[in-house]
């Protein structure tokens, strides 16, 4: 009697399979960031798109679920969500320096295409790259139509996660708006532990010793000290401004309190910086619309679109160290929070509440992504059922043809540049 209660309590509790992050070294970890950011089109729900296709659907560094738990938590930060997205796997998959490289890679391509547009020497033919950039378009609407099909089939296979991610959707196409993507990401923490906290309770979580991931003493340190660093730099530099009078000290001010503060990500962001820098005369209408509309057409984060202000804005500095100087100070908000939050979350994420939050919030980021995929890029790319036909095509392509992403984006810039002509 006493073996077989033995035995079944034993096996009360079935523990979790342990499979452990890829620990990817820094110079591998920047190319496929690299790779990334010249390919990356559409902004930063399409970027949540290509990179759920690279590390979980071809690299499998993650699962979906943990992907997911990226994106939740990125979503609830200020800042460029895609950046920290890609900063966070690089911080789990590596470390500090892979978290760097994952940021550079990412951001490089767009940056030296920002600084060239500064000094003014992109010249496009109008007619051929209104064509190539609404083929990009296109393809980036295929990419996120994949992504949320992959994390719907894993993140919503009952009725009621699908219900919830359904509601999601249905609130923010109808009201797409920064705030309302934090209350819907916070109602859904709130359903996720009134619906299922039930059953993680009784689930013994085993992830302290079979965790995916483990935050290293230094990295907590490193941790405590970046959120007290951008505490003291967000609240310190407005009494400094005050202070001490400085151009240095204004531009300082408004990149970093932009980085800091919006929520939405790239395209909250570029009106700011406008209601910031165009009224006191430091950039004109005409340079910050132009640059505008070319952070728009490119790959990667459009928050690189500090660097081309940057160049243009009188600091006194050579054109280029100006515009790398405002790129670090916009982006320096986003790096500290994920320095501070990562090791933060791996500590707390076993917690049988939290567990329950991520069952709600799981579904909603699959119900985000689909909002998003309808409003704004369906409804701001689809000109005719031609184009309906295409985004169908490219996705069977995605899903079937198993050609390199890079392959396909060169297939399509040629394909609709050639359209140009005819």
């Amino acid at each position: 009697m006493s073996s077989k209660s033995s035995k079944i309590k034993k096996n009360k509790h079935p523990t979790i399979a342990k499979n452990p992050l890829p620990k990817i070294k820094s110079l591998n970890m920047f190319w496929v960031f690299f790779k990334l950011g010249l390919t990356c089109f559409g902004g930063p729900t399409a970027h949540i798109g290509f990179f759920f296709n690279m590390f979980v659907e071809q690299k499998k560094w993650l699962t979906a679920k943990e992907y997911a738990e990226i994106v939740s938590l990125c979503q609830f930060l200020p800042g460029p969500t895609s950046s920290q997205v890609g900063m966070s796997i690089g911080l789990k998959c590596g470390g500090i320096s892979q978290a760097f490289a994952a940021w550079l890679g990412f951001t490089l391509p767009s940056m030296i295409i920002m600084i060239a547009a500064g000094y003014g020497i992109l010249i496009f033919d109008e007619t051929s790259i209104s064509s190539v950039l609404h083929m990009l378009k296109l393809f980036a609407a295929a990419i996120v139509l994949q992504a949320v099909i992959s994390m719907a089939k894993s993140l919503t296979p009952d009725w009621t996660r699908r219900i919830l991610s359904l509601f999601a959707t249905f609130i923010l196409v109808i009201s797409p708006s920064a705030f309302m993507q934090l209350f819907i990401l916070g109602a859904g923490v709130i359903a996720g532990i009134v619906l299922n906290h039930y059953n993680v309770a009784n689930i013994e979580i085993t992830e302290k010793g079979e965790e995916n991931y483990t935050s290293t003493p230094f990295l907590k340190r490193i941790g405590l000290f970046s959120g007290a660093l951008f505490l003291i730099i967000l609240l310190g530099l407005p009494v400094l401004g005050f202070i001490h009078n400085s151009l240095i000290i204004e531009i300082v001010t408004t990149f970093f309190q932009s980085g800091a503060l919006v929520f939405g990500g790239g395209h909250v962001v570029l009106p700011l910086l406008q209601s910031q820098l165009v009224p006191n005369g430091l950039i004109s209408h005409a340079d910050f619309i132009a640059g505008y509309g070319i952070v728009q057409a490119i790959p990667g984060p459009l928050f690189t679109f500090a660097a081309y202000l940057g160049v243009l804005l009188p600091t006194g500095w050579p054109e280029w160290i100006s515009g790398i100087f405002c790129l670090i100070i916009i982006f320096l908000p986003a790096i500290l929070l994920v320095l501070a939050i990562i090791p933060i979350w791996e500590n707390i994420r076993g917690n049988s509440y939290i567990q329950s939050g991520l069952y709600g919030v799981n579904a909603v980021v699959v119900g985000l992504l689909l909002a998003a995929l309808i409003n704004p890029i369906l409804i701001l790319t689809i000109k005719s059922w031609i184009d309906i036909a295409i985004i169908l095509i490219l996705y069977m392509l995605l899903l079937f043809g198993k050609f390199p992403i890079w392959l396909m984006i060169l297939a399509v810039i040629l394909s609709a540049y050639l359209w140009s002509f005819i």
